[in-house]
């Protein structure tokens, strides 16, 4: 760690005797903190409270079809650091609800026309 400190200070002095504009990262504490902040992860299953058959999403879903999941999501846990929002219909339309980070949901049935009835997902 000393040694990267040491190369970034070395970095940053040679730059500003050349008067080099400095990308606003150049300490690299905001790469790590923009890394920490990008975690986009959720555990879904087929079944209440965490059972069956499950998979986990790293990305947008527009259309749950394509993967198998259309319809059959009961329960998740957000693993991510990032809001995830659950919709009713493919586009991100339709009921929803959100999971905020780290949080996790035992049954979809508890939110108003999300019972069995997913079709898309979204990180914010």
């Amino acid at each position: 760690m000393r040694i990267r400190l040491i190369a970034a200070a070395s970095a940053t002095a040679a730059a500003l005797t050349l008067g080099i504009a400095l990308p606003a990262a150049a300490d690299g504490h905001a790469d790590v903190a923009a890394a920490k902040r990008a975690v986009k992860k959720v555990k879904v299953y087929q079944d209440a409270n965490f059972k069956n058959r499950n998979t986990t999403f790293t990305e947008n879903m527009r259309n749950l079809k394509k993967d198998g999941w259309n319809d059959t999501i009961s329960s998740a846990k957000n693993l991510g650091n990032r809001r995830v929002t659950f919709y009713q219909h493919k586009n991100y339309t339709g009921a929803s609800f959100s999971l905020k980070p780290h949080h996790k949901e035992a049954h979809f049935g508890h939110h108003a026309g999300m019972s069995d009835a997913t079709s898309s997902i979204e990180f914010d």
